[in-house]
Order: structure tokens, then sequence, then C-alpha cells
């Protein structure tokens, strides 16, 4: 085939397109520093290990939304959430609970969770449909999200953070002595255990203390691969990303002195995220009591920690293949009684082999030793949360949300809490292409005439 110059016209195109294509990618990379920096994240602009995050399933093999076939509204609105900002969902069909034969039900707890409603019987399934393809596909990591949930249009940088912080708290090599040369501080905890929405769903103490360590100080002591922004999932079981209210850390009476920070009570914090509503706004719902976090850190800060403490809600979680297949095997095919939440929480504060008061005993024989270590690590139960939550339970127009929480009642304005750059409350700004610039804050640092 001759070979063929290209004439001054055809240059001239092909330099204006990559010109062109040069300017969308810098204008790109750049566009979501400002949001990089109202996470506080200026320090980690440069870090590969997070690139995945800004791909379309945020770091992630999938995102799974459990949504019922009738609900069609709850789908539309879903999709083009997602598509205004560049995410791709697949869908898990959600159960209708009187579908679900006796037969069907785990064993263990068969005689209270026949007496569930059907709404939550059905919830219950249909998450773990939603496990059992994870496990079918033999996917990596995936998320679990619910419908009615709401995000920040800021969510790729939240997760940068998150990322930051699920790196450092899962990382094989800490160990409490580990801890010794970092910079954490030490203050009350300002739970109220006879107040808190999350005791039946950790069997826990409260902790009198919260570790807190910053998380700009965390960076460069954790070894990273660019395939696993999260972490490696080897590593974890659930990354529990939307909830409706979480309580902190709580180490086992049986684990030795709270007053000693450890990889299961430390508090990561960021500070300043400005994504963050001010602590007036910190609740999961309108009837409910303010968050611990309301007072137990400065204004603008979101921490993140192991989810030992007890937790509400499954509005959005991330899993491990190993997460999804311990869930699934527990809740599956082994037990299930409770709430689908309440199950959860007390799976990620507790151990597939507690603690028995003889392995607290010091053993002369060292490989006594090192098969109870090796048993206790088998058996561990890696749960990381956010505080507040980077997704939320969107309560929108057309009648009262089923959402209730602590203090009673239903939900009845239209909002997302925790969200101050609600996707939601912003759709149809963002489908006008309205931008960042377009967006209304819900929850705003200066009261609005």
């Amino acid at each position: 085939m001759p070979f063929r110059r290209w004439n001054l016209q055809s240059r001239l195109i092909a330099a204006a397109g990559v010109f062109c294509l040069g300017y969308w990618f810098i204008f790109s990379s750049r566009s979501r520093v400002p949001w990089k920096r109202e996470v506080g994240l200026e320090y980690a602009l440069l870090d590969e290990s997070l690139g995945d995050i800004e791909n379309s399933t945020l770091g992630f093999q999938k995102l799974f939304v459990i949504n019922m076939p009738a609900r069609t509204d709850r789908r539309d609105a879903v999709d083009l959430a997602a598509t205004t900002t560049n995410l791709k969902f697949d869908f898990i069909p959600g159960v209708g609970g009187d579908s679900i034969p006796e037969a069907a039900l785990p064993p263990e707890g068969s005689r209270e969770s026949i007496k569930m409603s059907k709404g939550i019987r059905g919830s219950w399934r249909s998450h773990m449909n939603a496990l059992n393809e994870i496990v079918h596909q033999n996917l990596t990591t995936a998320v679990i999200l619910e419908d009615d949930m709401d995000w920040d249009i800021r969510l790729r940088p939240q997760l940068h953070a998150f990322a930051l912080a699920s790196q450092f708290l899962t990382s094989p090599s800490l160990t409490s002595s580990s801890l010794a040369p970092f910079p954490i501080s030490q203050s009350p905890n300002p739970e109220d255990p006879d107040l808190s929405i999350h005791n039946d769903s950790s069997l826990n103490p409260t902790s009198s203390f919260l570790h807190s360590l910053p998380l700009s100080a965390t960076t460069g002591n954790v070894k990273k691969d660019k395939r696993y922004p999260y972490g490696d999932p080897a590593n974890w079981d659930i990354l529990w990303l939307g909830h409706c209210g979480v309580g902190f850390p709580r180490s086992p009476s049986s684990s030795g002195s709270e007053e000693v920070p450890s990889p299961e009570n430390l508090v990561i914090t960021n500070h300043p995220d400005l994504t963050v509503p001010l602590p007036k706004y910190l609740r999961a719902h309108p009837f409910g009591p303010l968050d611990a976090l309301s007072s137990s850190h400065p204004p603008h800060t979101r921490v993140y920690h192991h989810a030992s403490g007890g937790a509400l809600c499954t509005v959005a979680y991330a899993v491990s293949q190993r997460g999804a297949r311990r869930l699934l095997a527990e809740f599956g095919v082994k037990r299930w009684s409770r709430i689908w939440d309440s199950e959860m929480g007390e799976w990620c504060a507790g151990s597939d082999f507690p603690p028995s008061s003889a392995s607290h005993s010091p053993s002369s024989d060292p490989e006594i030793e090192r098969l109870e270590e090796k048993r206790r690590k088998l058996g561990e139960r890696k749960c990381i949360t956010s505080q507040p939550p980077i997704f939320a339970h969107h309560h929108p127009p057309g009648g009262e949300s089923n959402i209730g929480g602590l203090g009673g009642g239903y939900a009845r304005r239209v909002e997302s809490k925790y969200l101050r750059l609600s996707v939601r409350m912003n759709l149809w700004a963002l489908i006008r292409g309205e931008g960042g610039e377009g967006m209304v804050d819900q929850w705003p640092d200066v009261e609005l005439d």
C-alpha cells in the first residue's frame, strides 16, 4: 500500500484533536483537586493507589443495587443519579417476604425468623441473594446498596480519604506495639450507653476512652497495591459505607485495658473535612438524638474505625470475596433470627473463635502460642466504617419514609441526612448540567435567609 503524506488540513485537524484531548485530561484530573482540598487531602493528591476510585465502580469490581421490581420509580431515580455522577450499577431484584418458604430459612433461629414481618424476611433474603451473586461470580470486591440511598457529589474524594484509613486499619503489620510512635490522643467517649441505639448490635461494652490518630499521620506507613485502593481484600470483610447510626469501636472486655491504643479501638480522624455538616446536623433521624461525633471531635471531622460498636441500617456496604462467603455461610445457611442490620452489626463486633480465659493465660510452649495466634487471626472479622456515613438514606417526596428511628415517628421532610451536596436533592441541577457550582447545600455552615 503506497504511503500517503498528510496534507496541511489533516495535520491541523489531528493537532487540534490532540490538543482537545490533552486539555480534557488536564482539566478532568485537576477539576477534583478543589474537592480533595475540601475533604482535607492535599497531602494525598499524587497517591497512585487511589486511582481506580475514579472509575465507574469506585475501585470495586461491581456496584449492586437491591430494588423491588415493582418500584420502577426508585430504579429510575437511581439510574439518573448514577449516570449524572459517572457510576455504573447492576440491579439485584428484591424479594417479597411472602415468597420465602419456611424450609428456606436457616435452621438455627428459624423459630424466631418465621415470626418476622414480610418486609424483614424479604430484606434478609434480598441481601443474601446479593451476597450469593458476589460469591457466584467470584468477585474480589463489590458494594451492596439499597435503592433509597444517596451520596454527595464529592463522593470520590470522600472515598479517597476512606481508602487511606482502610489501608492503614486493615494492614496485617498493624499491632498495638507498632502504634507506639504515632501521635495518638486520648479523650473521653461521650456515648451514653443508656441512649445508644446500637447496643442491640454489639455484644461489647461501650468504651470509656477514644484513641484518635490524624489520617495525615498514617501516610507512608502502609504497603500499597494499586490493584486494591481500599487495602488487600484478603485482609478485610466489610466496609460499612452507608448506615443510619454507628457506635464508636468497642473492644471485647477480654482484650485487655481499653486505655491502651490498639488497632481494634483506634479512631482515624480527618479534619477539616468540609463535606461533613456542622455538629448540630449530625443525627440520623429528625426525632433522634445527636450523634456522639457531634461532641467527640471538632466540627467538620470525619472519623474511620472498626465497626465493633454496632450499627443501624445497611444503606451501603462493600464486601470482599472472603467477607461475602463468610456472611452467606453464616446467615444464608447456618442461622438467622433478627433484622439484617442487627445481625451484621453483631457479626462485625464478634469473632469466629471468641477468646477463652485459657487463651489469655501465658503458655510456656511457643508452638501452642503460635497456634493460638493463628486461630485468632483466622477468626478475626474486619469491618471498617465511617462517621458520618458516606452513603445515606434519601427521604423522597410523595409520601412518608418508612425509615423509623430512635425517638419514634416517620421522616416527613424531603432530605438526605449527613450529605451536604446531595446528588438526589440536586438531581435536576445535575441533569441540566449546572455542575458543582449549581449545587444547593442542604446543611450550610451559615443559616440561609
